[in-house]
């Protein structure tokens, strides 16, 4: 580590495949976000006081304070003082040598995860590294602060917002600075998230104040310019319906100062639980706080202008892009219905309030008939609850809204990778999002949302670990390598092109058990699928 921060001690683990890495947990790159920080900008860490950091993970770090309404039974979890990494290095390439200085350099991954900006956790119990440790490469997974903690907003100095996209630009930075201590090559880092981390991925490249961070993008199933992460147009609306919730009086007559000052006051699992009112009390995983665009004026502001307008004039950072989707991407939203075993007027209700979220209506509620119309024909069932086949419909709606749209508006010119995960294997996280006694119902929904993590992470807690050698141990072995062969070369040099054929702008391949097929040439995405 360098001279600011210290020394720490790690621990020692196994990958999959049997090779010894390096751990070290819970290393904090900001101070804590509370009390005058809250709702404030991240500020870094001082140097520890420790002699020497304990980051062998005897004492998990707890994840950012959070109610994960995407897994069924979590309670309110985490924690204000949230803001730690993790790194984990493979150790092989240092055995040669025995010298830190002389190996060769690691390529980084930098990780995101996702969780609609309201939820997500980076403890190795759901992003461990023993599959990605099978390769040589550093891993570094992050947290930042969700829900209205990350990204309440009054749109001015008071409150400016993206508070969660600003944790994760401090943790780049403090990656660039430290990597070196870790076998890693700051000139070699990739930033890679899944779903609001895919998303969080693609608003860091249009950063400009990121250069020089991060030299590869990978956004897994997740994109900045779907609706669920379009910007809101009035987030201190939302600040002071939230105050309101909370129990703050005279919220209409209050400074957005003194409203900030007052929510600062505020117990923080108050402020997670008053969640639910946005809902309807409804369960399902609804997106309220996310992006803001901020004023120019606002001190070290993140993102100034819509995540559209600066993609499509190409104001980003020119580095390789890898993206994709899953085949089943929307069943995330729209599985929570089958949970209902009831048919009722209250079912409904949160269905409707479901469906406008899905389709980014919630504001506009007259819209529903014409929604209702559009995708369903009008077709009402028993007390009007919508069907398994209606289901079908809205995980294609929901699906198509998060493609990686307008990849081709850009005017940048460095490649893009357009991959779709093909493969499906013994385990997915339907099991979590479409919990149901019913024995009537479909037990396979094919390839859904976040089930190329599988492939990718350890989740000790989600999953039983793959057999040797078994067709998912051998996915898994491919799709972490076309990863890591990704974070070191951009695929610039690599043999998903032949070497007779010239990179082209958008490159599209699937991911299969086989092989990668791959498509040369452009693509085209629909701007506006529903049209005719």
């Amino acid at each position: 580590m360098d001279q600011f921060h210290g020394c720490m001690r790690g621990s020692w683990m196994r990958s999959v495949g049997g090779e010894r890495f390096e751990a070290f947990f819970g290393i904090p790159f900001a101070k804590p976000p509370v009390g005058e920080l809250r709702f404030a900008n991240p500020v870094p860490n001082d140097r520890w006081a420790e002699a020497e950091l304990d980051a062998t993970g005897r004492f998990q770090k707890p994840p950012c304070l959070q109610q994960n309404l995407f897994l069924p039974g979590r309670g309110i979890e985490g924690k204000e003082d949230c803001l730690y990494l993790n790194v984990y290095r493979q150790a092989k390439k240092n055995q040669a040598t025995n010298n830190a200085t002389t190996a060769p350099k690691l390529p980084t991954v930098v990780y995101i995860h996702g969780g609609g900006y309201f939820a997500g956790y980076n403890s190795p119990l759901v992003a461990g590294a023993e599959k990605l440790m099978d390769h040589p490469v550093i891993l570094v997974t992050i947290t930042y602060r969700l829900g209205a903690f990350g990204f309440l907003s009054t749109g001015d100095e008071a409150a400016s917002g993206n508070f969660g996209l600003k944790d994760q630009r401090l943790a780049l930075r403090w990656v660039h600075r430290n990597i070196r201590a870790f076998g890693g090559d700051p000139r070699l880092v990739t930033i890679m998230g899944h779903s609001a981390g895919g998303a969080s991925v693609q608003l860091q490249m249009m950063h400009l104040g990121n250069e020089g961070l991060f030299q590869r993008a990978i956004s897994l199933s997740g994109s900045a310019l779907a609706p669920w992460s379009t910007p809101l147009t009035n987030p201190d609306r939302l600040a002071r319906q939230q105050a309101t919730l909370v129990g703050i009086e005279n919220v209409d007559t209050m400074s957005n100062e003194e409203l900030v000052k007052a929510l600062r006051t505020v117990d923080a699992d108050v402020l997670v639980s008053s969640s639910a009112s946005f809902t309807n009390g409804s369960h399902y995983p609804m997106i309220v706080y996310g992006p803001t665009v901020e004023k120019p004026t606002v001190e070290d502001a993140f993102l100034t202008a819509s995540p559209q307008k600066l993609w499509s004039q190409g104001a980003h950072l020119p580095v390789p892009w890898l993206t994709g989707i899953v085949p089943n991407d929307g069943f995330v939203f729209s599985a929570p219905i089958l949970k209902e075993s009831a048919c009722s007027k209250e079912t409904f209700i949160k269905q409707q309030t479901l469906l406008l979220n899905v389709l980014r209506g919630t504001h506009n509620p007259s819209a529903l008939p014409l929604l209702k119309k559009r995708f369903f024909g009008n077709a009402s069932s028993d007390g009007e609850c919508f069907t398994n086949e209606n289901v079908k419909i809205l995980t294609k709606v929901r699906l198509d809204n998060s493609k990686p749209h307008k990849v081709e508006t850009s005017t940048s010119r460095s490649p893009i990778y357009l991959y779709k995960f093909n493969y499906q294997g013994e385990h997915s996280y339907s099991t979590f999002f479409a919990t149901s006694d019913d024995d009537t119902l479909p037990r396979d929904f094919g390839i859904v949302h976040c089930d190329e993590l599988i492939y990718i992470f350890r989740a000790p807690i989600l999953f039983p670990d793959f057999q040797r050698d078994s067709p998912d141990a051998q996915a898994s072995q491919r799709f972490t390598k076309l990863l890591v062969d990704f974070a070191r070369t951009g695929y610039e040099d690599e043999l998903l092109l032949s070497s007779n054929t010239t990179l082209t702008l958008v490159s599209f391949f699937v991911v299969s058990l086989q092989n990668y097929e791959h498509s040369k040439g452009k693509c085209r995405i629909r701007e506006r699928p529903f049209e005719a």
